[in-house]
């Protein structure tokens, strides 16, 4: 008997502290990824440092080519559909220093939105020289802070949407559209965003929901919504009605700040270099 107390009082101990141990383990996140898609499987491209600060990206299906900038400095880059290099040569100085956030096509013409809800229009002069003119501004009173835009066909409008704006509260995220055929902004949104909604939807908790980057997947029509200060990929319809909520994992998408996709449906999400080289990761699409 005494041989077993003696057991038992080195053993449970033991036990017990084996049972602490385990408990206090961190638990594995698990990611989950949007239909038709694998983040597992990612493909990884290395940009050009020239556009380590990546803000903005979209891919053009005519020409088959990515047009991307960076976030301080008025210049188009365009990319190698294949190697993701930049194109030597063809670069586009549209405006000065500023801060630029995102690249939109509507009829291949691109269109760069500014933080302050400015956008610019490359335009070509007789020579053929293509150069920015300011195509409008929105006039929001308050504060106002714009990441994301990205061409609505049915609307045939670009629509904004806002990161920080002071007709929002916590709970709302406000959506405008262009019209850069006919009447320019229109200051009243075409539609609210439910962030209260996101934030119950999402598999774990998070700051709250600010986009950083927008586009229409050319298959499913829904609308894909980065936002990078709270990792997740938020899916709605055209109309801004949340559907799904995925988180990002920070280690493949460390700082995502432009989202487009190709016709059949590969999406291409970039990331903005924070200690090295920005990427451009590619997930292929499957029906």
């Amino acid at each position: 008997m005494q041989g077993l107390n003696f057991f038992g009082k080195i053993v449970l101990p033991v036990l017990l502290v084996t049972v602490l141990i385990n408990s206090c383990k961190p638990k594995k996140l698990v990611y989950k990824s949007p239909p038709h898609y694998n983040f597992a499987e990612v493909q990884t491209y290395k940009l050009d440092l020239a556009i380590k600060e990546i803000s903005g990206i979209v891919f053009d299906n005519t020409k088959e080519e990515f047009i991307a900038h960076n976030d301080e400095k008025g210049v188009l880059y365009f990319l190698d559909k294949e190697s993701k290099e930049i194109k030597p040569g063809q670069e586009i100085d549209f405006a000065g220093k500023g801060d630029y956030e995102d690249v939109a096509l509507v009829n291949e013409n691109p269109y760069i939105l500014k933080s302050d809800g400015t956008i610019t229009k490359i335009v070509s002069d007789s020579t053929g020289k293509k150069y920015g003119v300011e195509a409008g501004e929105i006039g929001l009173s308050g504060s106002k802070d714009f990441e994301a835009m990205y061409y609505d066909a049915a609307r045939k409008a670009l629509v904004v949407l806002c990161k920080n704006c002071g007709i929002d509260n916590k709970k709302t995220v406000s959506a405008f559209a262009f019209y850069p055929d006919s009447i320019g902004f229109v200051e009243k949104p075409i539609f609210v965003i439910d962030a209260e909604k996101i934030e119950q939807l999402s598999p774990r908790k998070t700051s709250k929901f600010q986009p950083s980057a927008a586009a229409i997947h050319p298959i499913t029509k829904q609308l894909y919504i980065l936002s990078s200060a709270s990792n997740q990929l938020v899916i709605t319809d055209l109309n801004g009605n949340i559907e799904s909520v995925f988180m990002l994992a920070r280690k493949l998408f460390t700082q995502p700040e432009g989202i487009t996709f190709k016709n059949k449906g590969d999406m291409y999400i970039s990331n903005e270099g924070v200690s090295s080289k920005a990427t451009l990761l590619k997930f292929v699409f499957t029906p």
